[in-house]
């Protein structure tokens, strides 16, 4: 994903991931202000997101 992909899906309240299922990329207030995150979905490590890592975001697709 580019820059503006990313930030629009994360407008659009899309869930994003990173690498595979296992990460979630989101909007969070760090202490030095808001960033673009990843964190595992199994135990909550993270941290803010590098410009080289949009490239494997993607929006996961659901079930309907």
């Amino acid at each position: 994903m580019t820059l503006r992909e990313l930030t629009q899906a994360l407008a659009n309240h899309d869930d994003v991931r990173w690498g595979n299922d296992g990460y979630r990329v989101q909007w969070e207030q760090l202490p030095d202000g808001p960033a673009i995150t990843i964190r595992c979905t199994a135990n909550g490590f993270g941290g803010a997101m590098a410009n080289s890592e949009m490239k494997d975001c993607y929006i996961k697709e659901t079930n309907t």
